[in-house]
């Protein structure tokens, strides 16, 4: 069975998807939605269709219109069974003939359906009733998806992704903090805490600044705060670089794109991690530092049921002006003291790919 996935390939869930799906004896290849560079089932790179919309990508407006054209391309030189589209956008709607010369399968991050304006909405609704299923990462999104068009269960189904860096994270994590840390870059004393995880807006950056300087100086002194940009929205990274020059905090910024053992080395070497989303469904950054004993503290308006039903231990806020008081709440009641020991075993259950996969294999052969 041919299988085409188009995802962002900077994003790990389409990319570890792939590999996992290989190993199960599929043809699985990966069409990177940002640059429409090709990854065949051997992992092998192709430019053809990049190195064509390369002219195109910075057209204003026009460019989703080209890179539509060429997906249609990829198709029709292609002899897929399944097309397997990752973030639904209308767009789509340009190119359905030639999707629906496979099995259409649409898969929802969350914030694809959350952050859509009800306009978008109605508009994709077509999207929805001609593919043959659609996956959801937890049941909430699930619930509010089928509330919100009605009729569609017989063909939704909850499909988690695994989290390779869960393995990386198991390899490392006899690695004393300290050598971790000198690794990184990081301070060897100081707490760390670490603020999102990437540099889309968002994440809602420029609100923890404003948190965080309201802390005492005492305590930032003992502070570093890492701000992992590695991927998203390159304006809006230099938009909180310049926020945070002009302060005194002890901060890194990281850039570059991080897999594998760095991945996995970011959250072993930080004692807490900062998670206010506006919007979330099934975040794997932050469950990836659950696994490594961080310290969460998250929004309580983020759909995290599931993480709650299953036992999750971490601090929520109801208010992102709140985050600075339960910040100093934590460390002053001595990090070290916060139970964090049934998270990793919670996290396990729900997010290895051993766990997950037979749910995308059901999905794919239904």
């Amino acid at each position: 069975m041919r299988i085409l996935i188009i995802a962002n390939s900077k994003v790990v869930f389409g990319k570890e998807l792939q590999l996992e799906l290989n190993n199960k004896g599929f043809d699985v290849s990966l069409l990177d939605f940002e640059f429409l560079t090709m990854y065949d089932k051997n992992y092998n790179e192709n430019t053809t269709f990049s190195e064509l919309f390369r002219k195109y990508k910075s057209i204003p407006k026009f460019s989703m219109f080209f890179r539509m054209i060429y997906i249609k391309k990829v198709i029709q030189e292609n002899k897929f069974d399944i097309i397997n589209i990752h973030i639904s956008r209308w767009f789509y709607l340009i190119i359905l003939p030639w999707l629906l010369k496979q099995k259409l399968i649409i898969t929802f991050y969350g914030s694809d359906f959350y952050r859509t304006s009800s306009f978008i909405k109605n508009i994709q609704k077509l999207l929805y009733k001609k593919a043959h299923v659609i996956t959801f990462t937890n049941p909430l999104t699930k619930k509010s998806f089928i509330e919100y068009y009605k009729g569609f269960e017989n063909k939704s189904y909850v499909c988690r992704f695994g989290l390779k860096t869960l393995d990386f994270i198991d390899k490392n994590r006899d690695i004393s903090k300290k050598v971790l840390r000198e690794l990184l870059g990081y301070d060897l004393e100081k707490i760390i805490v670490t603020c999102g995880y990437n540099s889309t807006k968002e994440q809602q950056h420029g609100k923890i600044v404003e948190n965080i300087l309201k802390l005492p100086k005492d305590l930032l002194e003992r502070i570093q705060f890492i701000f992992p940009m590695t991927y998203g929205d390159s304006v809006h990274k230099e938009k909180i670089k310049d926020i945070l020059n002009q302060t005194n905090l002890d901060y890194i910024v990281l850039e570059e794109f991080l897999y594998g053992d760095n991945n996995a080395n970011i959250k072993l070497a930080s004692d807490i991690m900062i998670n206010i989303l506006e919007t979330d469904s099934f975040s794997g950054s932050m469950q990836e530092f659950l696994y490594a004993n961080n310290i969460i503290i998250t929004g309580g308006w983020l759909p995290y049921e599931v993480f709650d039903n299953a036992g999750i231990q971490y601090v929520k806020i109801n208010d992102v002006n709140e985050l600075y008081l339960e910040l100093k709440k934590v460390i002053d009641s001595d990090i070290k003291t916060f139970d964090t020991s049934k998270n990793k075993n919670i996290i396990s259950k729900l997010s290895l790919w051993s766990n997950t996969i037979e749910s995308w294999v059901d999905a794919y052969t239904k």
